[in-house]
């Protein structure tokens, strides 16, 4: 039998749906058959993801010729990243090549490659609302289990993707559902305590309400603030510290601090050189912090330790985790991405489709400075979906009408 592309890519991505689905219902430990059996699919999903972009792969000439020799050097770096992971120890294969956050993520930008060819959004739109259907059902499943683990959000925080293409393109059983997974989002972020997802998903309402309640001027002046603050910021995070930056928002508004330790803690670790490339896929660093809270725990309050392990493989901020395994360089180059995708697809577009990516671009850019480290999972594929989409002036410069008659919205 003949696969189409279509099938390919629709059974890749349900391939890692049921990778995280599996893994984070199951949790397996150590190295085992039920491990090594679920991760399969994960390697599945990346199999067919990798021939449907090597078969695409001449459509990277529909954007810039700059952009295309920055995405060569990005994805010549993130190869080397993966390759200074290697080790032939089974348990660092296993997690090398068996964990999203490893050397897979750093694989992620060739995505891209898929977002130039716009029909895809068709077929990714219709697993991700098959995704929610299962993930509506385990949830309902879990009630009677323990579901309190931080990972539930990874299927459902692509609910503000959606959010911001528009729930008027759906039909009524469509939105019915997006409100059943706000709802399940909501209730599994208050569970776990994990504040990221309420962040994102008011970070989401917060651009939807720019973009419907202010006239057209006002938003563009406000989106160019809003992005050149933004640059602003990660520039002064990284070169007069992310302390200093957190102490003088913290007199502008009150908000919690959870991450100069985390910041300070990898830029007194890494050696010069090492900043600039990085410990590979499997590098890692050392937490004074988790170090002392583990003694107080265990020594001083005589409880068992819950959290980390000192020496930690991955980091909870995106910029940093880039930092850690690829150095400044990864993470300068995916920043560029970033930054040019949203700004080209917010002001240079003439569709509200690719606007709508140029915000989902944008909001996990920012995001990415507290949270959001790469991992290969939905989130971030559809991140470099979208940021190949964007890039492409052919897309840009169609209509809705255009833009709808490509994309079936259902």
């Amino acid at each position: 039998m003949y696969i189409t592309e279509k099938r390919l890519i629709k059974w890749a991505l349900m391939c890692n749906i049921i990778y995280v689905m599996l893994f984070f219902l199951v949790r397996p430990k150590g190295i085992s058959i039920i491990k090594v059996s679920i991760t399969l699919f994960l390697l599945l999903s990346i199999f067919m993801l990798l021939t449907l972009v090597f078969k695409n792969r001449s459509k990277i000439n529909q954007i810039s010729k700059p952009l295309r020799g920055l995405f060569s050097v990005l994805v010549f770096w993130g190869i080397i990243t993966m390759l200074r992971g290697i080790s032939f120890s089974p348990q660092d294969l296993v997690t090398n090549f068996g964990n999203v956050y490893m050397a897979w993520a750093w694989a992620l930008p060739l995505t891209l490659i898929l977002g130039l060819k716009i029909e895809n959004w068709t077929i990714v739109l219709n697993v991700i609302r098959l995704m929610f259907s299962l993930m509506i059902i385990a949830f309902l499943i879990s009630l009677a289990f323990d579901n309190s683990y931080l990972q539930w959000a990874w299927l459902l925080r692509p609910v503000n993707m959606l959010l911001l293409l528009g729930l008027y393109r759906l039909s009524i059983i469509s939105k019915l559902q997006m409100y059943l997974i706000l709802a399940v989002l909501i209730i599994v972020a208050l569970q776990v305590k994990q504040r990221m997802d309420l962040l994102y998903l008011s970070t989401t309402f917060s651009f939807l309400m720019l973009d419907k309640l202010a006239s057209a001027q006002i938003k563009r002046v406000f989106i160019k603030y809003i992005i050149f603050g933004f640059v602003l910021i990660v520039t002064l995070i990284f070169t007069v510290g992310y302390e200093l930056v957190s102490n003088f928002i913290a007199t502008l508004i009150d908000f919690q601090d959870s991450r100069t330790f985390l910041f300070n803690e990898l830029m007194a670790e890494l050696s010069s050189f090492e900043k600039i490339v990085g410990r590979g896929s499997l590098g890692t660093y050392f937490s004074q912090f988790m170090e002392h809270t583990k003694w107080y725990t265990v020594e001083i309050l005589k409880q068992p330790w819950w959290g980390d392990a000192s020496t930690r493989i991955t980091i909870e901020v995106g910029y940093l985790q880039m930092i850690l395994k690829g150095g400044f360089t990864l993470m300068t180059l995916n920043f560029i991405f970033f930054m040019t995708a949203s700004y080209t697809a917010i002001f240079k577009s003439h569709n509200r489709f690719i606007k709508s990516l140029g915000y989902y671009i944008l909001i996990i850019s920012i995001l990415s400075i507290v949270s959001m480290r790469p991992a290969f999972t939905p989130t971030f594929i559809l991140l470099w979906m979208a940021i190949g989409t964007v890039l492409s002036k052919k897309y840009r410069d169609m209509n809705d009408e255009e833009i709808n008659a490509l994309i079936k919205f259902k």
